[in-house]
């Protein structure tokens, strides 16, 4: 299968999750990211206590405006934002890829990656895993994804039991594989997934 086939199998995908949008939850509405998000988006994602697990220190507000730039640009994900009374708390992120394949066989099957990150205001209500459970669905159902993985460091527990809520099964662990802020201890990183409906096509 060449790389053109691919990615048309990887655009159907974010296509339908783009098209499906916006959806409202039971407590928030769920759309895709605008460039008018980047104040709401720097109140959370500038904020120590909620990147200490993503992989990067807190953001300015011009590296927000980057970031979001980005993510409007990529054209193999979808972000989508969660709106509680017309204010944006968290954001939910799916990046699309073509499901590995041993030559000689080949698949149209899509694989997705998850990550989500929330307003500390908004801990421990329940808006993550509505949000995050409401994108996951669309993904594996009208979507058709195979599988979706994500990745959590050992001391992100919140994150992990997130995980676990939403029907994820940690596959393993990369011991010791990076680092810490600290410079001084090694995090584990966690390795979930979480598969679809069994596969009908190759």
């Amino acid at each position: 299968m060449n790389s053109a086939e691919r990615s048309e199998d990887v655009d159907r995908v974010v296509s339908m999750l783009r098209s499906a949008l916006p959806v409202t939850t039971g407590r928030c509405v769920l759309r895709e990211v605008r460039v008018g998000d980047v104040e709401a988006v720097h109140a959370y994602r500038g904020l120590p206590e909620v990147t200490r697990y993503l992989g990067h220190p807190p953001l300015s507000r011009e590296q927000v405006a980057e970031l979001v730039a980005g993510w409007r640009r990529d054209r193999a994900a979808v972000t989508v934002v969660c709106e509680q009374d017309g204010q944006v708390v968290g954001d939910v992120r799916v990046w699309c890829r073509p499901s590995a394949a041993m030559r000689p066989a080949t698949t149209r099957h899509v694989d997705a990656g998850l990550g989500y990150a929330f307003h500390p205001a908004v801990h421990g209500q329940g808006l993550a895993t509505e949000s995050a459970g409401t994108v996951l669905e669309l993904v594996l159902g009208p979507g058709g994804v195979r599988r979706v993985t994500a990745r959590v460091f050992a001391p992100a527990t919140a994150s992990a039991r997130l995980l676990a809520r939403l029907g994820f099964t940690q596959d393993g662990c990369d011991r010791a594989a990076v680092l810490a802020p600290d410079g001084l201890s090694w995090w584990d990183d966690q390795l979930w997934s979480r598969l679809g409906a069994p596969a009908r096509m190759p």
